[in-house]
């Protein structure tokens, strides 16, 4: 195949690359808080100034830089996860993504809610713990995500937003649902047909009807990016890992993403471009090293920035706003680490030893019946 393109593919594959870093690259580490700093840099123009400046950024010739981010995110999810359902039984896997997602999303919930919440509401503390609002947005904790508080970030340009970081987050629980039925159906052990459908479906979001939004992102590019990266896994083994490949899958993502109607055809190409990179290896810094702050950053920043923008000195300048996010919400996210992910995820062996034996009692009750 190499001789019909003007560039050779080398004879590496993904498979081969993840084998040499020991299925632990350290570039998806790199990756994911590179990716976590552009979405606090991002969010900054909206908390600075206001939605018309934001959606002017949207429809600039920036947008294809802009839409390239969480669909990277996505498909650099959808790689990493096909991993640990193939080593793990569904049931383990969805107990590992609950044990990962969900304590740290209930610590940014309670302190988005006990502690900004209190310090900043313009309603009396009465009133703002009995307004339905505040139990709404504990809903956050279980993923039945809600973004006001009562009172909280009123007069600000995208009025009561206290954290439109988690607005992705049913769509990533609705990934890792999908991907555990396909586990279920056997499809995962399909690559060829997996492949095949996933590129039937891009295509049926492609067609009439089914066009991307003018402004931020769809469903499909969400989806579709996080099932190319699982296809990529389960195809590794013959997928080249290649530069040019790269570059031009870089390339097109770009190119794809700046027309509307060839936006979901980006999203292949969004995968392998964010999997060569996250399958690059160099050596590991000390915030990379034995932790993941990533996603404690992602869902931490928006709320901080808020709060920066209304309390500290320059807050309101984009640059000092992004500087606020990523220094408190690193704060936030070591903390959130060291003291409730990393200690509940060191349980995870007792966790998956008792869902182990609930399903087996389950299987048990089943018969009896």
């Amino acid at each position: 195949m190499n001789r019909w393109l003007p560039f050779s593919l080398g004879d590496e594959t993904m498979s081969d690359q993840l084998i040499r870093a020991e299925n632990r690259p350290s570039g998806f580490d790199y990756l994911r808080l590179f990716l976590s700093i552009s979405v606090i840099s991002v969010h900054s123009i909206l908390i600075c100034y206001g939605w018309q400046v934001h959606l002017k950024m949207w429809g600039g010739p920036l947008h294809p830089v802009l839409k390239f981010i969480v669909p990277s995110f996505f498909a650099l999810s959808g790689f990493l996860v096909a991993g640990s359902l193939e080593r793990n039984t569904v049931p383990a896997f969805l107990t590992l993504r609950f044990l990962r997602i969900f304590p740290a999303l209930c610590v940014e919930t309670l302190i988005s809610a006990l502690l900004l919440g209190t310090l900043l509401t313009s309603l009396s503390l009465s009133n703002y713990f009995s307004h339905p609002e505040f139990w709404r947005y504990m809903g956050n904790i279980v993923g039945w995500v809600h973004f006001y508080l009562p009172g909280v970030f009123e007069n600000r340009p995208p009025p009561h937003l206290v954290n439109g970081a988690i607005w992705t987050i049913p769509f990533e629980l609705e990934c890792y649902a999908a991907i555990a039925a396909l586990g279920v159906a056997g499809l995962a052990k399909r690559p060829i047909l997996f492949t095949s459908v996933i590129i039937f479906s891009m295509l049926a979001f492609s067609v009439k009807g089914a066009t991307s939004p003018t402004y931020g992102l769809s469903r499909g590019e969400l989806i579709l990016p996080f099932t190319f990266g699982v296809a990529i896994y389960l195809v590794r083994n013959s997928l080249p890992f290649s530069l040019p490949l790269f570059v031009l899958s870089f390339t097109l993502s770009f190119v794809f993403f700046y027309f509307k109607a060839t936006s979901y055809l980006a999203t292949p190409f969004v995968a392998y471009s964010t999997v060569y990179m996250g399958l690059r290896n160099p050596r590991r810094m000390l915030l990379v090293r034995g932790a993941d702050y990533s996603y404690g950053i992602y869902i931490y920043g928006f709320p901080f920035q808020q709060a920066a923008f209304q309390l500290l000195p320059g807050g309101t300048f984009w640059l000092l706003n992004i500087a606020y996010g990523v220094l408190s919400s690193g704060a936030a996210a070591y903390l959130s680490w060291t003291f409730v992910e990393k200690t509940i995820l060191e349980q995870r062996s007792v966790a998956l030893s008792r869902v182990a034996k609930f399903i087996e009692w389950f299987r048990l009750l089943f018969r009896r019946l």
